[in-house]
């Protein structure tokens, strides 16, 4: 079996996520593509036992 090797300089990146906490229940997961500096995002919990909407400001501070 051939072997490659990689690094992080070798890396892309392709989509970031962001860890979100429901405000109402406490369920944790990632969101892609909600990374934009200065921006507030619409959420809906994934928790199918609350399925809440909440926005979420996002900043890089």
């Amino acid at each position: 079996m051939e072997r490659i090797y990689r690094t992080y300089a070798d890396t892309e990146v392709t989509q970031l996520s962001t860890s979100v906490k429901c405000p109402y229940c406490g369920e944790e997961w990632m969101e892609p593509d909600t990374d934009e500096c200065g921006t507030t995002y619409k959420l809906r919990c994934e928790n199918e036992d609350c399925e809440r909407e909440f926005e979420m400001y996002f900043d890089a501070s």
